[in-house]
């Protein structure tokens, strides 16, 4: 008996439930998970990889903690998982990486959680999109959905199901099949590049005879000519007329300064399915200041970043953690004030001004930095307006 048909067993066998996998047993369900690990990249585009990286990165990049009432709850089972290592083979950082990569291109991200016998999760650990299907079925309670992996339907508890942007309640949209167009474009545009340059870039002029050649003389002065001068390889390589022969050399052409521009444009498209600033794939449009880019990345910050950070936070507290838990005040959190805030000159005059009229504690400030609270009583008093 294999092993998906014992899993099927105690998945289908509700007064067996208690007899639920535990780590060491899912040594095998990771051999599954992982072995055919796949998802196009499209990295032949680089925009679309760039893209893609900016994402996975920034949802990566922040440190995911579970507190309880603003404060750091680390004996929860969840906080060295998300913090640490959701699994054997990953860091937080590297599961959120690989996270971002799937809901940027793919439109959605799943993971296994791995349950003990008392609901608690043991390991998290991801799903490749393309061998997860999500199908739909209606009831009086709306949209419930079931999930098959490797075509073996799981329980709904054990996928956490992250999505991207999305016009279903129960999938997100795929970047890769809404932006295929511009994609297939950009795509095109590199092969002819690569072929233009394989074949010399471009005819660097034109020969011409006054005399006149026959079929078997054109096609001897053709193959020989290709085969000193043609290529890369053979570039700037000076060239040796014999005979009636003139060599006509030809300036840039207006096709040439189209082909640019259209690959800057491809690149710009790309960016916009993926709402990514071009500034991020290291593209300017022109000439631009230090300031202008600058502030560029500020606007990513706010209209790229906090919009994953949400997703992925609001997901996980929906799906990790229990409704006793979250009535009890534990949440899940992704600290990326460092990356969505002002210099540190300009969060201290805020705070400065904000405590001198009365606005904000020592406390709330020291939370707003990522610090623990005091334990001193006037740090929780607002200053005499």
């Amino acid at each position: 008996m294999g092993f998906w048909t014992k899993t099927w067993d105690w998945l289908t066998d509700v007064e067996t439930k208690s007899s639920l996998p535990t780590a060491r047993s899912a040594e095998d369900i990771r051999k599954d998970i992982i072995a055919d690990q796949r998802i196009d990249l499209n990295a032949a585009v680089s925009a679309v990889y760039g893209c893609a990286r900016v994402i996975a990165e920034g949802l990566a990049l922040p440190p995911c903690y579970v507190t309880r009432d603003g404060e750091h709850a680390a004996t929860h089972p969840l906080y060295y998982l998300l913090n640490a290592s959701p699994n054997d083979l990953q860091t937080a950082y590297e599961f959120r990486e690989m996270q971002g990569y799937h809901m940027a291109l793919d439109g959605n991200a799943y993971s296994w959680l791995n349950r003990a016998p008392n609901g608690n999760i043991l390991e998290i650990l991801p799903l490749d999109p393309h061998y997860v299907q999500v199908v739909p079925t209606s009831s009086r309670l709306g949209t419930q959905v079931k999930y098959f992996v490797f075509g073996m339907e799981m329980p709904a508890d054990e996928i956490w199901h992250q999505k991207g942007p999305a016009t279903k309640d129960y999938t997100g949209l795929s970047m890769l099949d809404q932006a295929r167009s511009a994609i297939k474009l950009a795509r095109h545009q590199e092969e002819y590049g690569a072929k233009l340059f394989e074949n010399g870039a471009r005819p660097a002029g034109l020969l011409t005879t006054n005399g006149t050649l026959t079929p078997e003389q054109r096609a001897d002065l053709k193959r020989s000519w290709e085969q000193q001068y043609s290529g890369t390889g053979n570039a700037h390589k000076t060239a040796l007329l014999t005979g009636d022969f003139q060599y006509h050399p030809l300036g840039s052409t207006a096709n040439e300064a189209q082909f640019i521009e259209a690959r800057k444009f491809q690149i710009e498209e790309i960016c916009r399915f993926f709402r990514v600033s071009p500034t991020k794939l290291f593209h300017n449009a022109g000439s631009q200041s230090y300031a202008s880019v600058e502030q560029a990345h500020i606007a990513h910050d706010a209209d790229t970043d906090a919009h994953w950070h949400t997703r992925f936070v609001q997901s996980a507290n929906k799906t990790l953690l229990t409704q006793k838990e979250r009535a009890k005040g534990y949440q899940i959190v992704l600290d990326n004030r460092d990356f969505l805030r002002g210099t540190a000159v300009e969060r201290m005059q805020y705070y400065q001004i904000g405590r001198a009229i009365g606005v904000l504690s020592a406390n709330e400030i020291r939370e707003m930095e990522g610090f623990e609270r005091s334990a001193d009583p006037a740090a929780d008093q607002l200053a005499p307006a």
